[in-house]
């Protein structure tokens, strides 16, 4: 062979391996060879089975009912305190507060009570990897918007995506802060440079973008000469805009490429449930709650689950249809406070209200809404069991330090044998150290316990 001819031999071999190096096996990115369904979590905060099941036979919730019938559901045990932070951690980590480090929403002193000026939890607190790190270190595609203790976003392998939450519930009352806007949160989106492309949505969710006119259509305004209502209303936009906005993201990236793990997380329901019991039950009340504001206030918590159901209705279209779906609530709720008017929280989970959990898609058994023999939704679980569950539908083994196993009851027999369960797996060995929570921008951490008070948590106080 002349030597020209092997020069372009030569020149052919390494332009191969150089593609070869540009694809998802030598970047790091998700296994050529996986083929399962891709999984979508949608967590949404504070879901109750007895609002949902009125509002199914209503025919409001068509999307629930969907998932329902093509699938299983039930309810989850949960932990107390039901903190959102601490529970939404062991739901992505499978183990409890004590190992994964979150505690609370803000840092503890020796005493395990809040410090005055201690400052909410963020990602690099956790102390054990949560379900994104795991998939990405398995080489399974990820993306993450807006879980709970998820900012700063956090490198991933190959070409998963982050949209990170630093206050979840109220995010909205950060992201588009005086100062904050104008700069951008800092570390919002991994990889970095994906913050670019959502900056859009987050222009339309601000709050004079076109989210507010939704709102209003959606839940209509409040008049003036109720103050109180008002008040509440005001961070209920906050929490509707900022899930409007992640719907919207969550939508568009999945739109643009379907990841293995695609999980999104909203807190509308939990807001609604804590501001509006009152007016939607007001005989569990002991103390009269004003008729005309009855009338016009008491369907807005229904409201609030109607546009859950919406938004995942959107979801759906997004994704392929042989997609495994699986939505899941923290915890429950009821009325609370029922003797003092002056409560912010006239509904509350203190006492740890089941949650609620369903699961549909390929594999999955189509039982429908379990119930008992009492006529009531079926336990089928824990708060433990979602993380394990997840792995276990990717292929991917489960942490040695998870505390639940995989949810294996709620898939066909054929499912089964054809997916045997992995040897559990070290993945917190070689994972970073944790540390003590950071602050996004100057002031941040005072606005985010602002905002939690105003949904009527007592942080930092006597």
């Amino acid at each position: 062979m002349s030597r020209s001819n092997i020069l372009t031999q030569l020149a052919l071999t390494f332009a191969v391996i150089l593609l070869a190096c540009v694809a998802p096996s030598c970047s790091g990115g998700p296994s050529s060879d996986y083929d399962e369904p891709p999984i979508l979590l949608v967590g949404m905060d504070g879901l109750e089975w007895s609002v949902i099941e009125p509002l199914l036979a209503q025919g409001r919730m068509p999307h629930f009912a969907k998932l329902l019938a093509n699938g299983t559901g039930g309810r989850l045990r949960t932990l107390v305190p039901t903190f959102s932070p601490v529970l939404w951690t062991t739901i992505a980590t499978g183990v409890g507060p004590k190992e994964h480090g979150i505690l609370h929403f803000a840092e503890l002193d020796a005493q395990n009570r809040p410090k005055a000026d201690g400052l909410p939890y963020t990602s690099n607190t956790r102390k054990v990897p949560a379900i994104w790190n795991i998939a990405s270190d398995a080489n399974r595609d990820v993306l993450s918007v807006a879980w709970w203790v998820s900012w700063p976003a956090e490198p991933l392998a190959g070409d998963s995506r982050v949209v990170a939450s630093y206050a979840a519930q109220v995010q909205a009352n950060i992201l588009w802060k005086p100062g904050v806007w104008e700069n951008g949160l800092p570390e919002l989106t991994w990889p970095p440079h994906m913050s670019e492309a959502i900056a859009p949505r987050l222009t339309e969710g601000g709050p004079q973008g076109p989210v507010r006119g939704e709102f209003e259509s959606k839940f209509g305004k409040i008049p003036s000469q109720w103050k109180w209502p008002l008040q509440l209303d005001r961070l209920y936009r906050t929490a509707f805009h900022g899930d409007r906005t992640h719907i919207h993201i969550a939508g568009d990236l999945m739109a643009e490429r379907m990841a293995d793990l695609n999980m999104v997380y909203i807190g509308l329901p939990d807001v609604a449930g804590h501001y509006w019991w009152r007016w939607r039950e007001p005989k569990a009340f002991g103390y009269p709650v004003q008729g005309d504001q009855v009338a016009r206030l008491g369907d807005r918590l229904d409201l609030a689950y109607e546009v859950a159901d919406q938004w995942l209705g959107e979801l759906l279209e997004k994704v392929p249809s042989e997609t495994i779906v699986m939505v899941v609530s923290d915890h429950g709720m009821h009325a609370a406070n029922v003797s003092d008017p002056k409560a912010i929280q006239s509904g509350a989970h203190e006492d740890g209200p089941d949650g609620v959990f369903m699961l549909s898609g390929p594999g999955v058994k189509k039982t429908g809404l379990l119930h008992d023999a009492n006529g009531a939704v079926q336990r089928i679980g824990s708060v433990y069991a979602v993380a394990p569950t997840i792995l276990d539908l990717l292929a991917v083994p489960q942490s040695t330090q998870m505390q639940g196993k995989p949810l294996r009851g709620m898939m066909t027999d054929a499912w089964n044998l054809a997916h045997p369960r992995l040897p559990a797996k070290n993945w917190s060995d070689g994972f970073r150290p944790a540390t003590r929570p950071k602050e996004p921008v100057e002031g941040a951490s005072d606005t985010f316990i602002d905002s939690i008070r105003e949904i009527g948590y007592a942080i930092g106080e006597d």
